[in-house]
């Protein structure tokens, strides 16, 4: 795969317009254009950009024999685990999550960058919106059989 059919299946996964991507970046939206259709190819300055913005390494972007595959997120193995049972384990520092360790929460729903949760506190039942970032593992537990 070369670098333009690469840029363009990334820019689509991460739904930049032309004109968006070409912003962060610094480029005209003209220039991203050639780089998608192989006219021409980014620098070593706007290739580190654009690899920054679309999340991979420039070793991959110039690799000719590296197919990049683009899914859509809703096949997500976090989605696997939506009205599941889980344990979470946080990342404590900086945040006040309010949930015990090793408190079996249930998975409500799960984009992007959130996981929306059901914590059963005290004979009532609360909803959270958590930023996976602060994440560190989840624990599915196992139904009994």
């Amino acid at each position: 795969m070369v670098i333009g059919e690469k840029i363009t299946e990334l820019r689509k996964k991460y739904n930049y317009t032309q004109e968006a991507l070409a912003e962060k970046i610094g480029v005209t939206r003209q220039t991203l254009s050639n780089w998608e259709s192989n006219i021409t190819s980014p620098d070593l300055n706007q290739a580190s950009l654009l690899c920054k913005e679309l999340k991979i390494n420039i070793n991959d972007l110039i690799d000719t024999n590296l197919e990049i595959d683009v899914k859509d997120n809703s096949s997500s193995i976090l989605n696997k685990i939506v009205n599941k049972d889980v344990i979470l384990d946080f990342s404590y520092d900086n945040y006040d999550i309010n949930i015990g360790y090793q408190q079996k929460v249930k998975v409500l729903s799960i984009d992007d960058n959130f996981i929306k949760i059901e914590i059963n506190k005290s004979k009532e039942k609360l909803t959270k919106l958590i930023d996976l970032n602060l994440i560190n593992s989840i624990k599915v537990i196992e139904e009994d059989k």
